[in-house]
């Protein structure tokens, strides 16, 4: 089920929702949409045991739309490899159509740390993360956030997200396969989303994400 975020937490229901979501995303009405998707049966295990070889993580910026993923996915054992390959060219596609980007930032691979333990915004345009293994990105609605707050936050993450999200119940957890698009602080709404990466450092916890930047100014 897609979801949307915008200033009074409004949901779009119709049949051409996602469409109309990334449209308004794009004009400024709202600063993050998200939609769910099932992830192929067994894409988890294989991912799993590929995590534990502690690949190279993929960091590059690519031109669109000619680009070459198959370093991200180097070592990832058929069918997977082939799979996840495709969703990445695929979801960094749309995320460049939606922002008119010839350039994106693309990370992918196996997280072990917090990465972003403080609630913030993030210094692009629009940012795209998706989770297939392990918990996924935390966001807070706007209603909820205090942005006085995350402007000037104390040093300690902890003290940090206490003063910028008052009320924990409304932070909301992305899942596995859920797709978030966000605009950052360089988007005209000058509103980004506010999250922050979910904390598992010393867990022995593993994620896999894929997040996808743009580079460009607006």
């Amino acid at each position: 089920m897609l979801s949307t975020q915008t200033r009074n937490l409004s949901t779009l229901r119709r049949a051409d929702a996602e469409l109309e979501a990334s449209e308004r995303l794009a004009q400024g009405e709202v600063n993050l949409v998200s939609w769910h998707r099932e992830l192929p049966v067994g894409l988890n295990a294989q991912l799993v045991e590929w995590a534990k070889r502690f690949p190279a993580q993929f960091d590059e910026i690519v031109g669109m739309p000619n680009y070459d993923l198959s370093a991200a996915t180097r070592g990832l054992a058929e069918p997977a490899r082939t799979w996840l390959t495709m969703d990445i060219a695929v979801l960094i596609s749309r995320l460049a159509h939606l922002a008119d980007a010839r350039r994106l930032r693309v990370s992918f691979g196996a997280v072990r740390t917090d990465q972003c333990r403080k609630f913030h915004v993030d210094y692009v345009r629009y940012r795209l993360v998706t989770t297939y293994v392990g918990p996924g990105t935390e966001w807070v609605p706007d209603a909820a956030v205090r942005r006085e707050a995350l402007d000037h936050p104390p040093d300690c993450p902890c003290d940090a997200n206490k003063e910028i999200v008052k009320d924990a119940s409304a932070i909301r957890h992305a899942v596995p396969g859920e797709v978030i698009v966000m605009t950052g602080a360089l988007h005209s709404n000058h509103r980004g989303a506010v999250h922050r990466s979910p904390p598992i450092e010393g867990t022995g916890r593993v994620r896999v994400v894929l997040i996808a930047s743009t580079v460009d100014r607006p």
